[in-house]
């Protein structure tokens, strides 16, 4: 399976210890459990990845997820790092 999904960020939510981001159009094969990629409050770039989830999401820009593992419908995806670009 593939370890990045690009889509735009159809929802956010915050809850406590991670924000979940929801991409769009996203196949099957590449939605997570839940329809979810997990960024952890915990992750050392946090403050710089909501930022930038949150900011594709206001300028409706493509995000690019890179997770830990393979992204599977069975399995929680864990974010690494965002792309998007300008």
């Amino acid at each position: 399976m593939a370890v990045f999904a690009s889509g735009k960020v159809t929802r956010l939510y915050t809850t406590k210890g991670y924000v979940a981001i929801r991409l769009g159009g996203l196949p099957q094969e590449l939605t997570p459990l839940s329809g979810y990629f997990k960024l952890h409050q915990t992750h050392e770039n946090y403050n710089a990845l909501y930022s930038l989830a949150l900011s594709a999401a206001i300028n409706s820009l493509e995000l690019t997820i890179r997770t830990e593992e393979d992204i599977t419908p069975t399995e929680t995806a864990e974010v690494w790092y965002f792309v998007v670009d300008w």
